[in-house]
């Protein structure tokens, strides 16, 4: 049909007026309709499925199941975020070493009944880790079933029609079944033509994997990666859209802890009871996580530590040093003349209380008393390598 020319006659726009009412009479008969595939950027003919609205007397009320009792609830989407190096790869390769055996996640080791399940299918896409260098052997490292995993290489060409939204995605889990798919990192999966900061289409994006949970019974976590801004916690970690929090019936933050080689995984929001305890773990050298304890700690916990720790550290490093050189010009001196010396200089009293502890920690310093009650005590302090004279 043309579309109407600069200065079309009456007879012929009633002429184009009879055949857009023709079309549209026959698309009313037709148990087809057409929409616009914003994936292939065209329309097309879908079926008609006819308007029904379902009454709530027929909902059947029943408790929420659990892939991970407490942490990873069934048929819906759970959000694992975390920065590089806290273990994502190794968490998720765990979860699903247990969900193919039935086994328990290492982060329900603590617990005192062991959680045992049938092994069930897991579909893995991963579009930053190897399949042949990381992915396997962290996967046969955590005693996966091999033959329960399937998976799509970044390489094949398909691979990039495998949108949260697209036609590829239903067809595998049709196909397979899974108990589990995991996509790492979400972002990977967003139609190219979708800004994720643009509310209205994300939300239309995550609603599929919904449908797919209800319908083919099955679970989906979604790695996605956090802010790294200093200081930011909760939802605004979640980076790009704040739709993937609200989507998600459970959202998982991994971290680091203060101590060194112990990590967190946190559980932020839980749509279906109370938060669950922190896991703290550690990494050995086959990737493999290893439980501590449990803790109450949250992630704004660890956060925020880190973030003052990140404000503290110059006014230490500052503080050691102005103690280390000042101790070079001499071989002792008291320590009340080192704390006038410090205050003169701008550095505060908690830097230099600080600075005084880790290099007395260190090694690096010693402090002694001298004199008594009648003479008056004295403290003193030198640089380890000093000698210490007589008392």
């Amino acid at each position: 049909m043309e579309k109407p020319r600069s200065g079309t006659t009456a007879d012929e726009i009633a002429d184009i007026d009879r055949q857009i009412a023709a079309l549209e009479e026959e698309e009313r008969a037709s148990d087809q309709r057409t929409i616009f595939d914003r994936d292939r950027g065209k329309f097309r003919k879908v079926k008609k499925e006819p308007l029904k609205l379902n009454s709530a007397a027929d909902v059947t009320i029943a408790e929420p199941e659990w892939l991970i009792p407490g942490y990873v609830p069934r048929y819906g989407i759970t959000t694992l975020g975390g920065e590089g190096g806290t273990g994502k790869t190794s968490i998720i390769c765990n979860i699903a070493a247990a969900v193919t055996t039935g086994r328990h996640p290492f982060m329900l080791d603590g617990i005192q009944i062991p959680f045992q399940g049938d092994p069930e299918k897991v579909l893995f896409f991963s579009a930053e880790d190897s399949w042949k260098y990381v992915l396997g052997k962290r996967l046969i490292n955590n005693g996966a079933n091999m033959d329960l995993i399937k998976y799509l290489p970044p390489s094949d060409p398909n691979f990039v029609d495998l949108n949260l939204n697209g036609e590829l995605l239903e067809q595998f889990i049709a196909e397979h079944k899974p108990g589990l798919v995991l996509l790492d990192p979400i972002q990977s999966f967003i139609p190219e033509n979708l800004r994720m900061g643009d509310r209205n289409a994300m939300r239309k994006c995550f609603t599929p994997l919904l449908g797919y949970g209800e319908t083919y019974k099955t679970t989906f976590i979604i790695v996605v990666h956090v802010n790294k801004q200093s200081g930011v916690y909760g939802r605004k970690r979640i980076a790009d859209s704040s739709d993937i929090w609200d989507a998600s019936r459970s959202v998982l933050m991994l971290g680091e802890t203060q101590e060194k080689g112990v990590r967190y995984l946190t559980q932020e929001k839980s749509n279906y009871g109370k938060l669950e305890k922190t896991a703290l773990y550690t990494l050995n050298d086959k990737g493999i996580p290893i439980f501590k304890t449990y803790t109450d700690k949250k992630d704004r916990d660890y956060v925020m530590a880190e973030s003052r720790e990140r404000n503290i550290a110059p006014a230490l490093e500052d503080a050691k040093m102005f103690i280390v050189d000042t101790l070079k010009d001499q071989k002792q001196m008291e320590v009340s003349e080192l704390d006038s010396l410090a205050k003169a200089s701008g550095i505060s009293t908690n830097a230099l209380k600080n600075a005084k502890a880790a290099l007395k920690s260190e090694k690096a310093t010693h402090t002694w008393g001298t004199g008594n009650g009648y003479t008056g005590k004295k403290y003193l302090i030198a640089l380890t390598a000093s000698e210490k004279p007589n008392e």
